[in-house]
């Protein structure tokens, strides 16, 4: 069972004091996208062509394509759920406000 997917949990994971990212309270997050200014936008690390190293919850990122109109944008995340020794993977549509 997961636990809320629109959440982005707090960092807990000591190697996470190596990670920078921006507040998570910045971002406004439902089922299907991420609202964010765009200083808060370029405080993530990009990482469109791969993944990043080390998986514990809170640790998040964007992901980006090129489409006809211009580049999508994802935030992508990952959550807690009940069984310890996983994360689950989440993502959401940008949108730059």
């Amino acid at each position: 069972m997961y636990r809320n997917s629109n959440v982005i949990p707090p960092i807990t994971e000591p190697m996470g004091k190596y990670w920078k990212q921006p507040d998570p309270s910045k971002i406004l997050i439902d089922d299907t996208h991420a609202v964010m200014d765009e200083k808060t936008f370029l405080m993530l690390h990009d990482y469109s062509y791969s993944n990043p190293t080390g998986v514990y919850p809170g640790k998040m990122w964007r992901y980006g394509r090129p489409t006809v109109g211009g580049e999508r944008w994802w935030l992508k995340w990952y959550g807690q759920v009940e069984d310890t020794t996983v994360c689950s993977d989440n993502s959401r549509e940008i949108l730059i406000a």
